[in-house]
This record gives structure tokens, sequence and C-alpha cells, in this order.
């Protein structure tokens, strides 16, 4: 999840669907290439994630977390949680919300010959 926040637009490659990252690529499905294009609302450039606040003057953020358009701010981890959770609630039987880390696919089990079963969880790199 971390990878994703930290995406810049300038890492997209929209007409693929994915995104590189440190460590490699990112893709997403159609629903989210249909949505991409408002998230960024014409932005060419900065991160893709965005808060919706401005920082204060005594929390200015590195220059690469901060967008040249807006002059908001990168998406923090901890917000983008909050956010999640908040959005999440009503569809949690507890009704705390689901967190980040419930996104993050389960590890691969380890080979033992016979095919792997399947997960119900879409993979977090497709969504």
């Amino acid at each position: 999840m971390k990878a994703v926040l930290s995406l810049d637009i300038e890492d997209l490659d929209l007409d693929d669907r994915r995104a590189r990252t440190g460590r490699g690529w990112v893709n997403w499905r159609s629903g989210t290439a249909r949505l991409l294009p408002r998230l960024l609302a014409g932005r060419t450039r900065g991160p893709v994630f965005l808060s919706h606040r401005r920082p204060g003057p005594a929390r200015t953020p590195a220059p690469a977390d901060l967008c040249p358009d807006t002059g908001r701010r990168r998406l923090s981890y901890e917000r983008a949680e909050y956010l999640f959770k908040e959005t999440t609630r009503s569809l949690d039987p507890t009704r705390t919300g689901y967190t980040l880390r419930q996104l993050k696919p389960p590890p691969e089990p380890a080979s033992t010959g016979s095919a792997p079963a399947r997960s119900r969880t879409p993979p977090a790199s497709d969504l």
C-alpha cells in the first residue's frame, strides 16, 4: 500500500493500466482506469494521492511530497488508513471499518507440488 501512496503522476502508464514502483509494476483494473482521470483532475505532475488539506508553515513537507499545481501534500498512510476505515465502517460486521492491511494479499503458500488454492480476495496490485 505504501508503494501505491508514493506514486507520482509521472510514474503512471495510463494506456497499459500500470505504474512503475521501486520494486516493479503495480497494475489496475478497468474500474480504476475510469476513475483515475477524475482523481488526477488534469494534473500532469506530482503525487497521485493528495490530502485535502494544505500543510501549515510549521509542517512543510519535502518538495517531492507537494503537488506543484495545488500546493497540497501527498496523502499519508495514516490519513489513508483513517479515510478507509471511515468509508468501510458500514460494510464491516464489527462496525469498526476495515484496515489497509486487510487489502494486502496473503503470502504465497510454500510449494508442495500441487496447484495453490486460489484466493477470493483480488491482489492489492489489481485494485
